[in-house]
């Protein structure tokens, strides 16, 4: 299916991170049920990871702006479209922080 960006920038980099931590929770509790959460902290820079089944979702969260990648397997049957505007149906929230 090949990979799947989104970037934005934030005023307030802790509650953007506070409201990436509950968007990543509501998400594992629902539509990414069963996928592992990694977060590391390198140089500045928080990675939030969830895999499972072949799929990889990461948020990089920088100063002043983020980025999402998301690989999902051509196996899956879901439409990229319908991924992606699950996507942006998730992440519009953390828009304005």
């Amino acid at each position: 299916m090949g990979g799947i960006v989104r970037e934005g920038t934030f005023k307030d980099r802790a509650r953007f991170v506070e409201a990436l931590r509950g968007l990543l929770l509501k998400l594992r509790q629902g539509a990414l049920r069963g996928m592992a959460e990694t977060w590391r902290r390198e140089g500045g820079i928080d990675s939030a990871r969830l895999s499972g089944f072949g799929a990889l979702v990461e948020f990089t969260v920088a100063e002043s702006s983020w980025r999402c990648t998301v690989e999902v397997p051509d196996w899956l049957p879901v439409p990229r479209d319908v991924v992606e505007s699950k996507l942006d149906e998730h992440i519009a929230g953390l828009g304005g922080l």
